[in-house]
């Protein structure tokens, strides 16, 4: 069963950096970034953004919350 959860809006920052700021989901501490090129970001289920912003809500994180290019596909 797909999750309700939408794909955010992704701003990118270079060819292979993409981030989501910290204003996407109320208690986000730091801006969400995934490390990835465009095909393999566009193949990420929607749980990858779910969790990577789940993870930017955690206590103590500092700078960025980051999803490496092996995020679930």
């Amino acid at each position: 069963m797909e999750s309700e959860f939408k794909k955010p809006k992704l701003e990118k920052l270079s060819e292979t950096k993409w981030q989501i700021p910290k204003t996407y989901k109320n208690g986000m501490n730091v801006p969400a970034q995934i490390i990835a090129s465009k095909k393999i970001v566009d193949e990420m289920d929607n749980h990858v953004f779910d969790q990577i912003t789940n993870v930017a809500t955690l206590p103590g994180i500092i700078n960025a919350a980051y999803c490496m290019p092996d995020g679930h596909i």
